[in-house]
């Protein structure tokens, strides 16, 4: 067995951080494509918004922004009391409005009723949602 020269070596981490680079990007485009569709989005546990035609997955909390649900009503048993904040707007959206204590949210894109959250220390203490039609 030969011993591998140091600059054959040099030449074989090269090319093993190009394959390494195009495996991540291959596997980077496949992931935004499963989550540019609306069964790809509920797979990876996200929540699809038809209006807007985006994926927002948990990841929108770090980004500040879980977008605005046009039916967060049909979310209302997605959500418990104790359940922290953060859980409550990934799970009905971005509130209407909000304050340090209540969030609230129209109930669905007809003007069904309003959605309203009570918090006590970022944790929610009772959910107010009107009576699915």
């Amino acid at each position: 067995m030969t011993p591998v020269t140091p600059h054959l070596h040099r030449h074989l981490r090269r090319y093993l951080l190009l394959a390494l680079m195009s495996a991540t990007t291959v596997f980077g485009l496949a992931c935004w494509a499963v989550l540019t569709t609306e069964p790809g989005c509920l797979l990876a546990q996200g929540h699809w918004s038809s209006g807007a035609r985006q994926c927002y997955t948990r990841l929108c909390l770090l980004q500040g922004d879980c977008g605005q649900m046009a039916s967060p009503i049909t979310h209302c048993g997605r959500v418990q009391p104790g359940d922290s904040r953060r859980h409550v707007y990934f799970e009905l959206g971005n509130p209407l409005r909000d304050a340090s204590t209540t969030a609230w949210w129209t109930a669905d894109k007809v003007g069904g009723g309003e959605i309203r959250a009570r918090f006590e220390n970022d944790r929610l203490v009772n959910l107010a949602c009107p009576v699915q039609p």
